[in-house]
């Protein structure tokens, strides 16, 4: 009987997505890999000194060379070039919430993200083809400023459109605080508002928009981090649409035609979540890869990792050579009301991901003074 291969996991925990740990390691096991697993918490995933410390235990005392782990974005390049230096296939994969600059590709590091950052730079260039030039953001004390809205004004730059304006939440929200936003967004009158917020802040901000209605005056677009069942209510008679945009919706979407959610729902009885469809993905490409080669010393497994191609819940999935890093079309969903009264978020746009934003940052230097979600969970 031949012996499993071993395989590593690096997950966090997370207090505001409580299943986070939970749906990542189904989604890696729905693949039904015959191999053994060794699992190892990394805390809230934002100390790469404690990731690297569960990369040695993996490595030295366990001998495993195949590593996979959900990580923050927070001084990632030490926990890579470890890795890397003590000859690691380690597939990583996190939410993309911050710009990757001067993360180049390394031997051994392939990087599977959700991509909120490309997802915004991809909207920008849509807000451009559309020619808005009135275009607010509205979110929080925590999230303002950092990785999403930075991506989104790249794009709008290259044909010299500016944001009109910003609503921020304080960290300490005012008593008034959805008329302050009122107000705010009534100053600059904008066609549209790019609204992004997470966990905690999302709850806070559907209150504020079920108070003051501001989604009744203007058109929204949110990342998925931003829908819950508040803002979906408000929505469901709206005279103006609500729009997402993502490489994959877990949200309300409508996904009876997805392999992949069908097999985890008749699995664990429960939809996927985004943290599930990373997992998958990273288990598919080791599926694959471990069909593929005879042998699983990093050599031989870094030989064909580029090589690797299998279709995934958001299309095919594989490591381009340019950046060790996956790449997909982003979406564009609007919530409709069809004809049985059920609520579902319908994809009306694609857009398509050359990937050049990401080759292109990840080239640059970083810039004197950054900040952005140093968590995989979106703080909290």
């Amino acid at each position: 009987m031949s012996i499993p291969t071993k395989i590593g996991i690096l997950i966090p925990q997370s207090k505001q997505y409580k299943t986070l740990d939970r749906d990542f390691i189904r989604g890696i096991k729905l693949n039904n890999l015959n191999v053994q697993y060794y699992v190892e918490s990394i805390g809230i995933g934002a100390n790469e000194q404690l990731i690297i410390d569960k990369i040695q235990k993996l490595y030295f005392q366990e001998g495993i060379n195949i590593i996979i782990g959900f990580f923050g974005h927070h001084n990632m390049q030490r926990v890579y070039e470890y890795a890397s230096d003590n000859d690691i296939l380690l597939l990583a994969s996190d939410i993309g919430a911050t710009v990757p600059y001067a993360m180049k590709k390394q031997k051994g590091i392939c990087i599977n993200s959700y991509g909120l950052t490309e997802s915004c730079y991809l909207l920008g260039q849509h807000f451009s083809d559309k020619q808005y030039d009135k275009i607010a953001s509205s979110t929080s004390y925590y999230d303002s400023g950092y990785g999403m809205l930075s991506a989104m004004e790249n794009a709008l730059n290259k044909s010299d459109i500016t944001i009109s304006g910003h609503y921020i939440t304080p960290f300490y929200p005012r008593e008034n605080e959805a008329e302050c936003m009122q107000l705010t967004l009534e100053h600059y009158n904008p066609e549209v508002v790019f609204a992004f917020y997470s966990g905690l802040y999302a709850e806070e901000n559907a209150s504020f928009i079920n108070h003051n209605k501001v989604s009744q005056k203007y058109t929204f677009y949110t990342t998925p981090f931003a829908i819950n069942e508040t803002i979906v209510n408000e929505y469901q008679n709206n005279n103006l649409p609500l729009y997402v945009v993502a490489s994959w919706f877990e949200n309300f979407a409508r996904t009876s035609d997805c392999t992949f959610h069908e097999q985890f729902k008749a699995q664990y009885d429960e939809p996927a979540s985004v943290f599930a469809m990373l997992g998958y993905e990273n288990g598919a490409v080791l599926a694959k890869l471990l069909e593929t080669v005879d042998q699983t010393d990093t050599r031989t497994l870094l030989q064909y990792i580029n090589t690797i191609q299998v279709e995934g819940p958001r299309g095919m999935i594989q490591f381009h050579p340019e950046t060790n890093r996956t790449k997909f079309d982003h979406y564009i969903y609007k919530l409709e009301r069809h004809s049985d009264d059920q609520v579902f978020f319908d994809r009306v746009e694609t857009l398509v991901n050359e990937g050049h934003f990401i080759e292109e940052v990840t080239q640059q230097e970083m810039p004197p003074k950054i900040g952005g979600w140093q968590n995989a969970y979106l703080c909290h």
